[in-house]
């Protein structure tokens, strides 16, 4: 009994440190506020990512594929006789091109979209990026 009573007890008091300075603060101004905050899901947002960035590739070999066989089309009218022989190729329809030119300017910008693209894959919690190609791809 005699140890006992000649132990003493000796608290060390550390200063806190940053991030957890930063845990303990309510999010909102109120002495209510208790928040946890549950680490953000990497996981999921890199997979939409690589699927954009899939979809951004097939929607490339699409729009190229549609452009090029346009353009190398042409086409001989059913109703030609023997003496008068209608050929048909893509500009003398001004609807195929505006097609044409259409599809080119979309496979430019498809092609130039895949940086950022390539960013929301390496960084799946950067916002930027992913605000861009959605006001892009609207436009």
């Amino acid at each position: 009994m005699e140890t006992n009573k000649t132990m003493r007890e000796t608290t060390i008091n550390l200063p806190e440190t940053k991030a957890e300075a930063k845990e303990k603060a309510p999010l909102l101004n109120s002495s209510k506020a208790i928040a946890i905050l549950e680490p953000p899901n990497r996981g999921t947002k890199k997979g939409i990512a690589i699927g954009d960035f899939v979809l951004r590739l097939c929607t490339i070999g699409a729009t190229l594929g549609a452009t090029v066989t346009m353009g190398n089309a042409g086409a001989v009218a059913p109703f030609t006789t023997r003496f008068l022989r209608f050929e048909a190729q893509f500009n003398d329809i001004p609807t195929f091109v505006f097609f044409m030119v259409a599809n080119g300017i979309v496979t430019g910008y498809l092609f130039l979209s895949l940086p950022f693209s390539t960013i929301c894959i390496v960084r799946p919690l950067a916002k930027a990026p992913r605000i861009l190609l959605v006001i892009f791809d609207t436009v």
